[in-house]
């Protein structure tokens, strides 16, 4: 430094333009890291949106799928008189035959069902088991992390996102057009979801069935 034989004015400029400099990286610091806390933050609400519509797209592919059916086709007209034997054959069919084929087929079971009458799938199920079990609301993240320990004790593995999926899925069902299962707001974004028997009369989710 003293090589370079600074004057005091040379020394005052060069420290106002670092302290200027270093009160610039500080403030692009402390906004760099707001930007990280708020992307942060989003992030959990921008993945259940879209896992929702995905689920949604796939629901709706599903509905849209045609199945082909085999066109009839018409039967060739043959001249004469059709023949005697198979006529005969037909009408010789005894009726313990037919009582006997209708014995053989056994009665289906029947799918378990809510009080309203509509079939619950495996996923329904868990959804509400891991609402019952934990007796406070959850969200998206929190069910899904349920069910993955569900499905790991029983020694099964189908990967977070199909799990995800299903429980989108289930979700869109029992809350959005069913109603089986209430969504509430929480502390964080979006929203949590909780049983109907939950909530007050003024539709205000009871403190201790709150998420947690």
């Amino acid at each position: 430094m003293a090589n370079l034989r600074l004057g005091s004015s040379d020394v005052k400029q060069l420290l106002a333009n670092y302290e200027s400099r270093q009160r610039q990286l500080q403030f692009e610091l402390d906004h760099t890291k707001n930007m990280i806390r708020n992307l942060k933050s989003a992030l959990p609400a921008i993945e259940q949106t879209e896992a929702e519509q995905a689920a949604i797209l796939v629901e709706l592919e599903a509905d849209t799928q045609v199945v082909p059916t085999e066109v009839a086709q018409p039967a060739t007209k043959r001249r004469g008189r059709p023949a005697k034997k198979k006529v005969a054959k037909a009408k010789a069919a005894p009726k313990e035959a037919k009582e006997a084929k209708e014995a053989k087929v056994k009665p289906k079971k029947e799918p378990k069902e809510r009080a309203s009458g509509y079939r619950l799938s495996e996923y329904d199920e868990l959804v509400f088991q891991a609402l019952r079990d934990t007796d406070h609301a959850l969200i998206n993240s929190q069910i899904v992390a349920f069910i993955e320990q569900q499905k790991a004790a029983q020694g099964e593995n189908p990967g977070e996102e199909e799990i995800q999926t299903m429980v989108v899925r289930s979700l869109q069902k029992l809350a959005n057009r069913r109603d089986d299962i209430k969504k509430v707001p929480y502390e964080g974004r979006g929203m949590a979801y909780a049983l109907p028997e939950w909530l007050n009369g003024q539709g205000v989710i009871k403190k201790k069935h709150a998420h947690k």
